[in-house]
């Protein structure tokens, strides 16, 4: 059953930057002027995040997450925040998203908790809870564990999304990196029409613009490491450090976010990738200070607002050959960067989307040579 159900129109066809408070201004810098970008900020306080980014004469879409699923986990009785066991006087979706889109908001998340894998009465009462409002800005936030996409809970997880008539928000997280393991770029593409017109939350720019190619009707792009790559409620934080303590930078010619000093390595033979809209840099020539690492969340976002702005004038059909190809041709560029110190492997998702689109079917070693 594929049931279309329309995003608020003023996110229709946009690459959003998903960020918090703490990177919100720059967010806002790099969104203002693209035609069709904006933001999403997770934060407790929505009113808050509203109120300085109007005061701030931000004039891109505003969409606010209260992230109650980084810590909560849904239940049949309590899917949102606003299904708080307990209270004597609960506040119904219809106040709450009216106050937020009245404030600016425009369009507004529900307060959904997050749902575990195999879950399925959190799963339905999440799903109601966003059937609680007729409000054409509001989305359901179905936040759940990346292993909904597995085989063994995939077919009840698309039927339960496909039964709603309220437009979707949906974020995919996990202990580590959410779509790497295999299967699970095509099992998202399959969402993807089954549920087509949804908006794909905390995602990296290769599936945000694989799933505007094959039916999201938009994407919010983290805007660091961990807003790309969402933990569940529980799994541990951090992780080892960034190399240099850099946010890992996006260079299109190989579809990756790494440290720009592990590009200087990979590039040691050959001459670096510069970037014209960082005034002509060297993407390895980044450094370690406050300075350079806002460079570089700003490097990624005008990257994938770039892509953005190519394929979204295509139809359906362009879009997904132009990308199909450049995706081949970044995972060829993988194997043209050997050091003789380095083994280079290419981004898991980069190579499940590349075989996925292989006419004949061939599987990649982890390096991106063909087996």
């Amino acid at each position: 059953m594929i049931n279309f159900v329309n995003l608020p129109s003023a996110l229709t066809g946009r690459f959003l930057a998903y960020t918090t408070s703490e990177h919100q201004a720059m967010a806002m810098a790099e969104t203002g002027s693209p035609e069709a970008s904006g933001i999403v900020v997770r934060d407790q306080s929505p009113l808050d995040v509203l109120k300085w980014s109007r005061a701030c004469g931000y004039s891109s879409p505003v969409v606010p997450d209260v992230g109650a699923w980084t810590t909560q986990v849904a239940t049949r009785d309590s899917p949102t925040l606003l299904h708080a066991s307990g209270t004597l006087t609960q506040v119904t979706l219809d106040s709450w998203a009216s106050g937020l889109l009245a404030a600016g908001a425009n369009a507004v998340l529900t307060p959904s908790k997050f749902v575990r894998v195999g879950d399925w009465a959190g799963l339905r009462a999440v799903l109601a809870a966003g059937e609680e409002t007729s409000l054409p800005g509001v989305m359901t936030l179905v936040p759940t564990d990346a292993a909904m996409l597995d085989p063994s809970c995939f077919r009840l997880f698309v039927h339960a999304l496909s039964g709603t008539r309220r437009p979707l928000a949906l974020l995919f997280a996990a202990k580590a990196r959410p779509l790497a393991c295999h299967g699970r770029a095509t099992a998202l593409r399959k969402v993807m029409t089954a549920v087509p017109g949804c908006l794909l939350l905390a995602v990296e720019p290769i599936t945000a613009t694989d799933g505007f190619s094959h039916g999201a009707s938009a994407a919010a792009i983290g805007i660091s490491g961990g807003l790309r790559r969402p933990r569940r409620p529980g799994d541990p934080g951090g992780g080892p450090n960034a190399r240099d303590f850099l946010p890992g930078l996006f260079l299109r010619d190989l579809w990756e976010h790494r440290s720009p000093s592990t590009y200087a390595d990979w590039y040691a033979n050959s001459p670096s990738p510069v970037c014209s809209a960082c005034g002509g840099r060297a993407l390895d020539e980044f450094g370690g200070d406050d300075t350079d690492k806002q460079a570089v969340l700003r490097h990624n976002v005008h990257a994938w607002l770039g892509v953005h702005s190519e394929i979204r004038a295509l139809d359906r059909d362009d879009r997904r050959r132009v990308l199909t190809r450049e995706r081949a041709n970044a995972l060829a560029a993988h194997l043209s960067l050997r050091p003789a110190t380095v083994r280079l492997e290419a981004d898991p998702i980069l190579r499940q989307l590349v075989e996925l689109d292989d006419p004949q079917g061939r599987r990649t070693t982890p390096e991106g040579a063909w087996r």
